[in-house]
């Protein structure tokens, strides 16, 4: 049931973002402690600009598996998952894992890590195109990097959740979920994952 809860929890992250972009047009039809510094709001990713890509193999999920991060001794590490899929011709690998702040295990992280790869349209491009940022009262989202990516954020601030997909290389999608914390855990996390290491995979 854990790596259920950890899918769920991501997915709705991830359906969230990509309903927003598909209303407003952009999508495609076809280190230890508290942490120090907090996501850099920038409309201006410093990655090269994307581009769409054809569908082939991917990386199978035994190897994502070895970049879900170690953190440091403020974390307890729980449960990893992993699977490669293949549906009408198309394929894709994911791997899973949850994390617990040692003082307060009320506070879990998410990481997830996706290879797209083998889906036509690879990495969702115009999204990351579109650089869109959105605010309201309860929610905001907006972009940034991280470990030199470009990446959406996504706050929750009524239930203190903190999202941050990061897009890698074109096809690799690394997405880290905080529940029940603050946006400098997700710095925390971005410190342990080897995201050059991620995208060397391609």
């Amino acid at each position: 049931m854990k790596d259920i809860r950890i899918g769920w929890k991501l997915a709705v992250c991830v359906m969230v973002l990509l309903s927003v972009c598909l209303v407003c047009g952009c999508t495609d039809d076809s280190s230890a402690g508290d942490g120090t510094a907090t996501p850099a709001q920038t409309a201006a990713p410093t990655a090269q600009s994307p581009q769409a890509s054809a569908p082939g193999e991917v990386v199978h999920y035994s190897a994502l598996m070895e970049f879900l991060p170690t953190m440091t001794s403020n974390w307890v590490t729980g449960e990893k998952d992993g699977a490669t899929m293949t549906y009408e011709g198309e394929s894709w690998s994911q791997v899973y894992g949850d994390y617990t702040l040692k003082s307060d295990d009320s506070v879990v992280g998410y990481v997830a890590i996706q290879d797209t790869r083998g889906i036509e349209g690879a990495g969702y491009y115009q999204m990351w195109q579109s650089k869109m940022t959105f605010e309201t009262p309860e929610m905001k989202m907006y972009t940034g990097t991280a470990g030199g990516y470009p990446a959406y954020f996504v706050e929750n601030l009524e239930d203190n959740e903190y999202s941050e997909i990061v897009w890698v290389d074109d096809r690799f999608f690394v997405y880290v979920m905080i529940e029940n914390g603050k946006p400098e855990y997700l710095t925390v996390f971005n410190n342990q994952i080897d995201f050059d290491g991620i995208a060397a995979l391609a």
